[in-house]
């Protein structure tokens, strides 16, 4: 009887040992073929080719995924020309094939509608440079009237003084200029255009350079870039244009008033160039651009006005700083120095990323914006690819480093000098299209080079188009 004990003993012992491993090996089983059919996530991020998006993005992507192990980030790209046509066309359709999507200050119009809005418990918004959130960091819908924060800078650009320091920091050049004009050499010491306008004076009669600063001159990018550059000066420090908003109305900027007053009868800012302010700066423009090669026959642009500079054809130019990366790993790296424009300002343009609203992976999207955007990633990406970042931690970060070279910190503590309180800021509002801007920069090319013979001519002439094609604009939303 006791033998028949035990037996039963160790038989449900048994059973009981078998069932255990039975349900184990089920659950190992269903593991490792949940395992083996699980695909990893992939992150996409579309752009344009080349700096600064593309390399920055790239080394973002690949931080992304050492934090995120089974996630994958696919950063394609397309040619400048047409990577926001492309980008339309997946929107449009309500694809979820990009989660993150690139766009600027001059598209993000046509972006902004399709992307997720974001909000201070996602993004550190106090340590994002004041100019670099309001250029297109926020988009005004013109159809509700609302605002609402769409996209981060991945850096920070813009037109800002770039001069050649064998000039600039010569003991006996600086005393000669003061002599003559009673002021300093020193960039970093113009207040306004006036100053500049004797430097070139000084630099092309005295025989040392060929011109004096360039500006661009091609006529597409007029309007949004040299005369914004000079115009700006006045904008800011004219109160009956700016009403108090420095930055102009969001997506409107500085070549609109900012804000509709009463007279005006619109919905929309009335453009503020056609001013005394605006013809001001256009007559200032033409007489810089007189100390220039004639338009005419070179005009100058963003690839070629570098090199100018530093063949000692011209001592400095008003260029981005997206300019420098070419050169930053270069022997003439040390060569070139950086300030604001005139009155410690930035003709403002920027790259920045958003959240599809059509994402599947918003959460892990929102996460890549938050890596871009940390200061401890924009030093790395600073380092790298020298692309200029958007937080005022990171560029505390790089000017408090000794062991980076002393031309790189020189270079931040400028740009954030420049970017650091005021920007003129390009209009993005979805009517004023290439076209217009092509439009609108012939008009002042045409006074530039003398077949329109008054500033107010060709002033009236921009701002009337600009004007009509928001009107345009409106009136076929309306319809």
């Amino acid at each position: 009887m006791v033998v028949a004990l035990n037996r039963a003993s160790i038989s449900r012992a048994v059973l009981g040992a078998v069932i255990v491993v039975v349900v184990v090996v089920a659950a190992l089983g269903a593991y490792y073929a949940a395992t083996a059919t699980r695909r990893p996530v992939t992150l996409t991020v579309v752009t344009y080719s080349g700096a600064p998006a593309q390399p920055l993005l790239s080394l973002a992507a690949s931080l992304f995924e050492k934090e995120h192990p089974g996630v994958k980030v696919d950063v394609v790209t397309f040619p400048y020309s047409e990577y926001i046509s492309n980008e339309l066309s997946v929107l449009e359709a309500k694809s979820p094939e990009y989660d993150v999507v690139t766009y600027t200050t001059t598209t993000v119009g046509q972006v902004a509608p399709y992307l997720l809005p974001l909000n201070s418990s996602v993004i550190n918004e106090s340590d994002i440079l004041p100019p670099d959130l309001h250029a297109a960091g926020l988009y005004y819908n013109p159809l509700t009237g609302n605002t609402t924060w769409v996209g981060v800078p991945i850096q920070t650009d813009g037109i800002v003084i770039l001069y050649n320091a064998k000039y600039f920091d010569n003991a006996t050049l600086q005393q000669e200029f003061y002599n003559e004009y009673h002021v300093q050499l020193s960039p970093e010491t113009w207040g306004n255009w006036s100053t500049v306008l004797d430097v070139d004076k000084f630099f092309v009669s005295h025989n040392i350079t060929k011109y004096g600063l360039l500006l661009y001159t091609d006529q597409a990018d007029l309007p949004a870039n040299s005369f914004m550059a000079v115009f700006g000066w006045y904008y800011v420090r004219n109160s009956s244009l700016n009403c108090g908003n420095l930055f102009g109305m969001t997506s409107f900027g500085t070549m609109f008033m900012g804000c509709v007053p009463s007279w005006w009868g619109h919905g929309f800012p009335p453009p503020a160039i056609n001013t005394s302010a605006g013809v001001q700066a256009l007559e200032t423009l033409k007489e810089l651009v007189s100390y220039m090669p004639p338009p005419t026959q070179l005009q100058v642009t963003f690839y070629n006005s570098l090199p100018l500079m530093l063949s000692g054809q011209a001592p400095a130019i008003a260029g981005y700083l997206g300019q420098l990366p070419s050169i930053a790993n270069s022997s003439n790296a040390s060569l070139v120095g950086v300030a604001p424009l005139p009155g410690d300002s930035i003709r403002i343009g920027l790259t920045y990323i958003g959240v599809s609203r059509y994402s599947q992976h918003k959460q892990l999207a929102l996460e890549f914006l938050q890596l871009v955007e940390s200061p401890q990633f924009q030093v790395e990406a600073f380092l790298r690819t020298f692309v200029f970042p958007s937080s005022r931690q990171a560029y505390q970060m790089i000017i408090s480093n000794t062991s980076i070279p002393a031309y790189l910190r020189q270079w931040a503590q400028a740009a954030l000098a420049a970017a650091g309180k005021t920007a003129y800021v390009a209009p993005y509002f979805p009517a004023i299209t290439s076209s217009v801007n092509s439009q609108v920069g012939e008009y002042l090319f045409n006074y530039i080079v003398g077949t329109t013979p008054s500033a107010e001519q060709a002033l009236q002439q921009a701002a009337a188009t600009l004007a009509r094609a928001i009107e345009v604009y409106y009136s076929g939303s309306s319809s």
